[in-house]
């Protein structure tokens, strides 16, 4: 009869195991889903990266987490992937989760030596899959964010391109002359004029006309700009 009962219970204990922690695993395995969401959001690259989260904060500790906690982000780090601080909201109850991301995505580098002042085309980048995780800050994952920018120093090849590498090519550059073209309702008005500042094919900036005014134009192409007569 003892070894009955006893067969019984652990039975029982067995069967409230299996129960109990697939609906746990579960419930982790939704919110790794929710936070790797919440980065995909505030990641702004179009050639989004796969996050893989680890959750680091004891499960104990994680207890009293309703179901589907409003969960945003702590800080601005600027890499995509280490150690990431979670703020999770259920009603007016607020907790931190801390968290490890690594992440697989597609980044670029370079084919060639990319000098300053040489505009980038695509050609002179190709693509690379793999993990992000050591990679520097600021990986752009984006090509048509780096094609038509310059390089700010020597980028060898093989080297991944980032942001702080780069900058977008100016076709009109501050204190220059610039020819501005008008067009109107059935004419076309051309002029001379001077950049008041730095800016690149389709970007808007101000302009000095000859006559000492100052105009609103939109880049067209290197060292012409048109200006909105209606404006």
């Amino acid at each position: 009869m003892l070894k009955l009962l006893l067969r019984t219970r652990c039975i029982l204990l067995t069967l409230c195991c299996s129960f109990f922690l697939p609906v746990h695993a579960a419930e982790f395995n939704d919110l790794r889903s929710s936070i790797a969401n919440l980065l995909a959001v505030n990641n702004k690259e179009d050639n989004q990266p796969a996050f893989h989260i680890e959750i680091l904060t004891p499960e104990k500790k994680l207890a009293d987490l309703c179901s589907a906690p409003d969960l945003r982000l702590s800080g601005r780090p600027t890499r995509l992937t280490g150690n990431r601080s979670i703020i999770a909201r259920c009603d007016n109850k607020q907790q931190f989760i801390q968290v490890r991301v690594s992440a697989t995505g597609t980044y670029w580098v370079a084919t060639k030596t990319l000098a300053p002042g040489e505009t980038i085309n695509s050609t002179d980048i190709q693509p690379v899959t793999g993990e992000l995780d050591n990679l520097p800050t600021g990986l752009i994952l984006d090509a048509q964010k780096i094609t038509g920018t310059t390089p700010t120093r020597i980028i060898q090849p093989g080297q991944p391109l980032t942001e702080r590498q780069l900058r977008r090519h100016w076709a009109v550059l501050a204190n220059r002359d610039v020819d501005i073209t008008a067009p109107g309702e059935g004419f076309m008005i051309h002029a001379k004029g001077k950049a008041l500042e730095n800016a690149a094919i389709n970007d808007t900036l101000r302009i000095q006309t000859r006559t000492g005014q100052t105009r609103i134009a939109t880049v067209t192409g290197e060292g012409k700009v048109t200006i909105n007569m209606a404006n």
